[in-house]
């Protein structure tokens, strides 16, 4: 078929206009391959197809020309580092078809392509050998646009993100005002009860708990948003796995618990109370899951990974300890798999008990934060499966503070002479409050310029920094590695809202004296600044 034809339909595509709707005589396979079929072919592909030597563009078809903006013809003979915007990615597509050729002999990866214009576009590109008996004959390449594929996903996965903001944001407003909620009416009965000091006792231990139960909230949200660790041990997941079932407890009676534990199990480097919590949340969701009852199995095991291609997300190559947890519950359909990762999403119908958290959303966060992965096997009415997979990492050792409860008389206390920095007035009157009240000299500041004014202003003075991270003019880091410089031999203690994480840790290796979160009793706040003022420079 020579002459132009009318693309405006989907028959049109395949009958030339005013031509018989009859099928073509049959063609033998001689036909099929004759010279000007396979020419057409190549010519007419929507697809881009090319032909390399080594890195050298030998022929492309006019599609790739178009897709990259090039008259036909212009790109035979060039180095196809021209299609590519950086070296970087360009070495990295290259060394990863190289691979697989030679491994499978065929190859497949996204990337960014540069245009003529220096505009780009998403690309996927498959790539074999031209004549697998002969590589002399070059790499056959076939390149693709993906950029309207890439961009609905985008948009798809930008809706599911605000959808899951949203409920997030709903799911917290509502944890909070119930705390707060309880802690007014607590102050209004304190106001009411003033001249009954066993009374005020009472509510003050009450909204004691309520802050408590508030920290635990924006723990478990951190853990969501960040994943972050706190305390990097090694650790033995079997024993893990122990403590997890010495506290739960399961609803029912009739709920049978299993445990398989396999000997020699692979150290994993970890938070103890965040896999505690994973395991928890499981056992409590598989629990739950089993309304008539049943059996909840624990088993852990040694896993190699060697081949990551059934995984539809990133995973690493290498040991795992992998955690199943399994119930003969109800089961899950193929819609309720996607979203019970989801912040708040809850299967429960309204009147339930529900339980505060994030649970399946804050496993997800705080497994992917460790290096791991998660994944569901279930179908309705045939239990599920959750897998925990955790790779060994090298240990990280930082001191935890043991947590102890002293009346104020027992609290220790000093004389030095502490500078206190953050920028939240609350928060920096409660500080200067408390110190005071264990006998230190305070000194304060709103920002990292005048703490830094003050220490020269001080010279020899001051022997402790307590030092706020997230500030304006100058921020807790940058403070930090100011102070040093200005003074090696001042201590230094971060107390921040947000968890461990990896700037954290840096600081702490860099001579750091310590790291308090936010919230923390007055009780933990004075231990931890007299083990720092005593420890040996």
């Amino acid at each position: 078929m020579t002459q132009a034809h009318d693309r405006t339909s989907l028959d049109s595509i395949f009958i030339q206009q005013g031509e018989s709707d009859q099928a073509p005589p049959c063609l033998t396979e001689a036909d099929f391959f004759s010279q000007k079929n396979i020419k057409n072919v190549l010519i007419h592909s929507p697809v881009g197809i090319c032909i390399l030597h080594r890195t050298t563009i030998y022929w492309a078809n006019p599609a790739c020309h178009a897709m990259t903006g090039h008259e036909y013809r212009c790109l035979e003979g060039r180095s196809a580092r021209n299609l590519f915007p950086t070296d970087k990615e360009f070495k990295r597509v290259y060394h990863i078809v190289i691979a697989g050729i030679n491994q499978t002999g065929t190859a497949t990866v996204d990337s960014r392509l540069s245009r003529v214009d220096d505009s780009a576009f998403d690309s996927r590109l498959r790539a074999c050998w031209l004549d697998p008996g002969d590589h002399s004959q070059g790499v056959l390449i076939t390149v693709s646009d993906i950029t309207e594929i890439n961009s609905e996903q985008i948009r798809e996965n930008q809706a599911r993100k605000m959808e899951a903001i949203g409920v997030l944001a709903g799911g917290v407003s509502h944890d909070f005002n119930n705390l707060l909620m309880a802690l007014q009416g607590h102050l209004s009965l304190m106001g009411i009860h003033v001249n009954r000091p066993e009374k005020i006792k009472d509510h003050i231990r009450q909204m004691k708990r309520l802050i408590e139960t508030a920290a635990e909230v924006t723990a478990n949200l951190l853990g969501f948003a960040r994943g972050g660790k706190y305390q990097v041990d090694i650790l033995d997941l079997n024993q893990v796995v122990d403590m997890a079932l010495t506290v739960f407890q399961p609803e029912k009676k009739e709920i049978v618990i299993e445990k398989k534990s396999a000997p020699n199990l692979y150290k994993v480097n970890g938070d103890r109370s965040q896999l505690e919590q994973v395991l928890l949340n499981l056992l409590v969701n598989g629990s739950q899951a089993m309304v008539d009852g049943g059996t909840l199995t624990i088993e852990t095991r040694n896993i190699t990974i060697k081949d990551t291609n059934c995984f539809h997300f990133d995973v690493v190559p290498g040991t795992y300890v992998e955690i199943t947890v399994q119930d003969t519950g109800i089961g899950m359909d193929d819609a309720i798999q996607k979203k019970i990762f989801d912040p708040f999403f809850s299967t429960k119908m309204a009147g339930n008990i529900k339980r505060r958290g994030l649970g399946l959303s804050m496993v997800f966060g705080i497994v992917k934060n460790h290096g791991g992965f998660i994944t569901v096997e279930s179908k309705k009415n045939a239990g599920a499966l959750f897998r925990v997979a955790l790779p060994g990492l090298e240990p990280v050792d930082f001191q935890r503070v043991e947590e102890e409860s002293n009346g104020f008389d027992l609290m220790p206390r000093g004389k030095e002479t502490i500078l206190i920095v953050d920028d939240e007035n609350e928060v920096l009157d409660v500080g200067v409050s408390l110190l005071e009240a264990l006998g230190y000299q305070v000194l304060q500041a709103r920002n990292g310029r005048e703490c830094i004014d003050l220490l020269a202003t001080h010279p020899g003075g001051i022997v402790l920094v307590i030092l706020d991270l997230i500030m304006p003019v100058m921020d807790g880091k940058e403070t930090f590695y100011a102070i040093q410089k200005l003074d090696p031999g001042i201590k230094i203690l971060i107390s921040s809202g947000i968890r461990m994480d990896e700037e954290i840790k840096y600081m702490l290796r860099d001579g750091c004296h310590g790291f308090l979160q936010k919230p923390f009793s007055m009780d933990r706040f004075s231990r931890v600044i007299r083990e720092i003022l005593d420890r040996p420079v």
